[in-house]
């Protein structure tokens, strides 16, 4: 793979592709985060020609994106294209470039001695890293040893690391509020299943017991489902638990994410429940619908603000190294959607 092959898959001239790669200002940054999306998946890395690199340009210059996005995961997870068109159009003004990686989060591991991360990343070269989706704890704890460090939409609450993610608390309290504005007082929270530990799912599990408290509604812990770590199940099974659901009187599914509401939606409409008809469903993060689905009610995040944040997060890190780790939290939006309707 090189650049001309990129070029060629993404129906762009050879010009644009390498101009990605050299953070040049005329180039928008939807575009910039297209080519390096596909350059990390076909393991195509960028070094620019011995005899044009100075001697200053031999000092650190690149920010490594790894994403933990598993091998199965399909359409879902396409947020990272907004992240990356943040990360790339910051880095453009710090003169930076950007190396992004995929890797499977149940499969990559790093000893903490490892003299490399990955075989696409030379040490030498690297400012930080910007860690993007779950990885395993052990992983982010060897890195962040290593290299300064900054976790984009998770964070690990054992460590001490920064974290840039949408302000979940907000978000979760807005969709259970206007679902109750609609008359919804039975209610289910349900996830999917997953291979590694997965915070934010617990964490917006618990504003959602949280939601429920202001509101006074009961909470019922057989109406929750994939959110224990030792109690999973597929999806063939979730269909069926939700049937039972219905059965009870829920109307009103609140799902962690939008990839998990969105394949809930054609599970359940496959068996034959109709949506909103029969019940409702909430999603979170503000992905456009595909092929032919409906817009769900959700909360739209702004990926694009995150991954701005997570680079000025990250120079500040490199700057003062000892400094208290934070959390930056973005706001986002409560959309409303076709798979909600009034009780």
């Amino acid at each position: 793979m090189n650049q001309k092959d990129l070029a060629k898959q993404l129906n762009l001239s050879r010009t644009t592709v390498s101009r990605c790669f050299t953070n040049h200002p005329k180039i928008n940054p939807e575009t910039r985060a297209l080519v390096f999306e596909l350059a990390a998946k076909h393991g195509y890395s960028y070094s620019p020609p011995r005899n044009q690199v100075s001697q200053r340009e031999r000092k650190a210059s690149q920010v490594a994106v790894l994403v933990g996005k598993p091998s199965i995961a399909g359409e879902w997870f396409s947020t990272e294209r907004d992240v990356l068109a943040g990360i790339s159009a910051r880095l453009a003004t710090e003169k930076l470039t950007l190396n992004v990686q995929y890797v499977d989060p149940a499969e990559f591991d790093l000893a903490p001695r490892a003299r490399r991360i990955l075989p696409g990343i030379r040490n030498a070269e690297v400012v930080g890293f910007i860690l993007l989706y779950p990885i395993r704890e052990s992983a982010v704890r060897n890195i962040i040893t290593k290299f300064p460090t900054v976790c984009a939409l998770d964070d690990y609450e054992h460590l001490q690391v920064d974290c840039v993610d949408v302000n979940q608390t907000r978000g979760i309290l807005g969709i259970v509020d206007r679902l109750y504005q609609l008359g919804h007082r039975e209610m289910a929270f349900v996830s999917r299943k997953y291979t590694i530990a997965t915070p934010w799912v617990e964490h917006r599990f618990g504003v959602f017991v949280e939601s429920l408290y202001r509101h006074h509604l009961p909470f019922r812990e057989d109406r929750i489902v994939n959110v224990h770590r030792d109690n999973q199940i597929e999806v063939p099974e979730v269909v069926e638990r939700i049937k039972r659901f219905l059965r009870d009187g829920v109307t009103a599914i609140v799902c962690a994410a939008d990839h998990q509401a969105y394949e809930l939606y054609d599970a359940l409409t496959e068996s034959g429940i109709r949506i909103p008809q029969d019940i409702s469903i909430t999603g979170f993060d503000g992905e456009a619908p595909q092929h032919g689905r409906p817009q769900l009610m959700t909360v739209k995040t702004p990926f694009r603000e995150i991954g701005v944040s997570s680079v000025v997060s990250l120079m500040r890190r490199v700057t003062h190294p000892s400094a208290p780790s934070r959390q930056i939290l973005v706001s986002g939006q409560v959309v409303d959607g076709a798979t909600v309707r009034p009780v």
